[in-house]
């Protein structure tokens, strides 16, 4: 049975083709080890049988090493061969099922093609279809209509892939347009103050960010269209209304959404890949790059692309609930192609953070989303969405019952949290009277209003602060207590999983 040139019969004989290898691994296993240690009794001492580090271990190895619970190939092939094999099955018949989901009428789009996920039901594209079309006009009575909601969200929710892409294929886009409009309307109806209407921020926000998560490339437009409210505005930003960042004095023009070349990650995840650029939202970044110096792979493990190229990044909310918040792969960017936004040496990880705690964000109350909502606050805030976990002052013990009474500058007290395994950020006056006798030293790497973070101490208690502008523009500076005293303040910690 061929389906757009893929073949399952030839498929699923290649599958089982693997599956032989996996059960005779063992056996290959001990003919190259027994090959090998042979060669090398051999050879003169000091040669080796392979120039293979992986192979020369198998030397002398003439018992299957699977058994033994190590990893050497290719005793190893009887798992991952026989993973790779029942893999290939599972999406054969995802295939077929695709097939038979085309001929019964419905639009496939070849990049649902091969997905690990079960073969798509009619039936359930069908009752979604008609639970959104049913929205219209509906009287939704005194209780409101968030049950309503709900039971559409749930819905969607449960689709597969191939599923909601054809749902979003078929469906009227009046029809995803009033879906958005009704979720995002949570006020009351003005005559009953016990309905509930819309759904709750959290509840639509996960919604939202598992379709956008699924759909396929080519229903990206008619989605966001539909759902405006998950692409985060810019329009409301210094950068855009200023054309530039003035602290950092990096300038722009023409920003728009592009999508980056470069990759998610390129190795491991570090403070110092983070740049900020020309967002006002140094508070964030300062406190991204802490808990990435404290914490790397937590921070890696925070985020992941999807097969459409959408990025769902790791966001808690204030009941230490942790969600999946997607974002489209565009991100903001100049006439000349440069980022406008945090961004890394060569990745997009940190772009991405930034692109969905902006989508997220709302703490202030100022009723202001989108990167320019956050511009302009105080770092702790930002460590429950990073950690699960509040930021908290560092602050001196004693005065009235005990109670803390005033922040703690002492070096001491933040070389106290760090060496704990805290993340550290700090924060500088807004006087622009201190830039102008700043420590040579230091040269352009210290900015009022703005904040930093702690990468560590000298051997005489000297604290090293990180500027998220960028280590490589903006080294690191190196400050004693009697300069922390006169240049910094509010110094904060949280805790890092």
């Amino acid at each position: 049975m061929s389906f757009r040139g893929f073949n399952s019969v030839k498929l699923t004989a290649f599958a089982n083709d693997l599956d032989g290898l996996a059960r005779h691994s063992n056996k290959l296993h001990t003919d190259v080890a027994s090959l090998l240690t042979t060669v090398q009794q051999q050879l003169p001492p000091g040669e080796t049988a392979s120039r293979d580090p992986g192979l020369q271990d198998l030397v002398g190895d003439l018992i299957p090493a699977a058994f033994f619970g190590r990893s050497r190939l290719p005793g190893s092939l009887c798992q991952e061969l026989g993973d790779m094999q029942a893999s290939i099955k599972r999406r054969i018949k995802q295939l077929d099922g695709m097939h038979k989901f085309q001929d019964a009428g419905y639009p496939v789009d070849s990049s649902m093609l091969f997905l690990d996920e079960k073969a798509p039901d009619g039936k359930k594209v069908d009752e979604a279809l008609n639970r959104l079309k049913g929205l219209n006009g509906k009287d939704f009575g005194v209780n409101g209509n968030r049950d309503d909601l709900t039971k559409v969200s749930k819905s969607l929710d449960g689709l597969t892939a191939a599923e909601l892409d054809t749902v979003i294929t078929k469906a009227d886009p009046q029809d995803l347009a009033r879906f958005n409009k009704l979720a995002n309307n949570t006020d009351d109806s003005g005559w009953s103050p016990f309905d509930a209407n819309g759904l709750p921020e959290a509840e639509r926000r996960d919604s939202f960010s598992l379709m956008l998560s699924k759909i396929g490339p080519e229903n990206m437009d008619k989605f966001m269209k539909a759902f405006p409210g998950v692409q985060p505005t810019f329009t409301n930003t210094d950068a855009y209304e200023e054309h530039g960042n003035s602290q950092n004095g990096q300038t722009n023009s023409g920003i728009h959404w592009q999508k980056p070349s470069d990759p998610l990650f390129n190795g491991d995840v570090s403070a110092d890949e983070i740049n900020q650029r020309q967002f006002g939202d140094c508070w964030y970044v300062a406190s991204l790059a802490a808990v990435t110096q404290k914490n790397p792979q937590f921070i890696k493990d925070g985020i992941k692309q999807n097969p459409n190229g959408t990025v769902s990044v790791r966001i808690w909310d204030k009941e230490g609930n942790h969600h999946w918040v997607t974002v489209t792969p565009d991100l903001p960017t100049d006439t000349n192609g440069s980022p406008i936004g945090t961004y890394g040496n060569g990745t997009t990880w940190p772009a991405y953070y930034e692109k969905a705690f902006a989508a997220a964000y709302s703490d202030d109350d100022d009723g202001e989303r989108g990167y320019g909502g956050i511009e302009g606050d105080d770092p702790k805030d930002s460590a429950p969405y990073l950690t699960g976990h509040e930021g908290e002052d560092i602050t001196k013990s004693g005065g009235f019952l005990g109670l803390d009474t005033e922040e703690d500058k002492s070096l001491s007290s933040l070389k106290k949290a760090y060496d704990a395994g805290q993340p550290v950020t700090v924060s500088t006056p807004d006087d622009d009277k201190l830039e102008k006798n700043v420590p040579k030293q230091w040269g352009s790497c210290y900015s009022t209003n703005h904040a930093y973070y702690v990468r560590g101490f000298t051997n005489d208690g000297k604290v090293i602060l990180g500027n998220p502008w960028g280590a490589s523009q903006y080294p690191p500076i190196t400050v004693d207590q009697e300069q922390f005293n006169k240049y910094f303040q509010m110094p904060e910690k949280y805790k890092a999983p």
